[in-house]
């Protein structure tokens, strides 16, 4: 009996530490964060570390840009999608677990030609909220005194301005594009140039208790290694992760048959074909 008692030690103890963890995130962006049915690569993959800590997921949805105020004031345990351009320090910082391909999009019909950040001058932009803070000096310089210049929460607002043609480009990740563009009517899924003007964007989730913060480190790897990481973006059809190289040398899962060029075209059809598969 006493060799028993000692075996179910640490599943007591286990037992005894499991709470509800507070996880902020972001309002909408699919196929990152659903708010829907809370899923989402980052959703399902905070969901599972923390199931193999032991602990269960209370998702909270906030403006992107709002997202830490909800760690520094002590009402979530860990915020998702931030990194160093953001204002926290490094300490709280886990290590990468997802990676942006953000790009400059414009209406194929345009026919822009963009070959750098600073052309962005030259017409109206609609970005997704930190823009400025995540894109780099060269980005933050080029739209610093822009007019017509302009960062929004709402990803799925980007997405319908560009196609209605009252922005001339739309900046944001194109996993998140392809996504949202898929939820329109055919009719509204016009075709687009990607320009890529812009390096991955690496991110990583912000957890203020260190022990928790090293048990997220220590199942990410262990997801990683055992494939269960892989299964995951699998499931979401991403292109990039940490882990799978520059984006710019690959074929993208979601723009198949884009070659890796500065202003790609991607076909209304082309989308359609492969949404059609998730």
């Amino acid at each position: 009996m006493f060799r028993l008692l000692l075996l179910m030690l640490p599943l007591i103890s286990v037992s005894l530490e499991a709470r509800q963890i507070d996880v902020v995130a972001g309002w909408n962006k699919p196929p990152y964060i659903v708010t829907s049915d809370n899923s989402g690569f980052e959703i399902e993959l905070a969901e599972k570390i923390l199931a193999r800590l032991g602990h269960s997921i209370n998702p909270i949805y906030v403006p992107f840009g709002r997202t830490l105020r909800q760690l520094k004031s002590g009402r979530a345990d860990i915020v998702l999608t931030v990194n160093l351009s953001h204002e926290i320090s490094a300490e709280y910082l886990t290590d990468e677990y997802v990676t942006y391909q953000n790009s400059a999009i414009s209406l194929a019909s345009r026919q822009l030609n963009l070959h750098s950040v600073d052309d962005l001058k030259n017409y109206t932009v609609l970005a997704f909220q930190t823009a400025r803070r995540v894109l780099g000096a060269d980005f933050a310089n080029a739209t610093g005194e822009h007019r017509g210049y302009l960062e929004i929460a709402d990803q799925g607002r980007q997405v319908r301005m560009l196609l209605l043609g009252s922005v001339d480009i739309a900046v944001m990740d194109r996993n998140i594009f392809s996504w949202l563009r898929s939820q329109l009517p055919p009719a509204q899924q016009k075709d687009v140039r990607i320009h890529n003007l812009f390096k991955q964007t690496t991110y990583r989730a912000a957890i203020a208790d260190k022990g928790l913060r090293e048990g997220f480190n220590r199942e990410l790897k262990a997801m990683m290694k055992d494939g269960q990481y892989q299964m995951l973006a699998d499931k979401y059809r991403l292109a990039i992760t940490p882990d799978s190289g520059d984006y710019s040398n690959k074929a993208s899962s979601i723009f198949p048959g884009t070659a890796a060029r500065n202003n790609e075209h991607v076909s209304a059809n082309m989308l359609i074909r492969q949404q059609r598969s998730y």
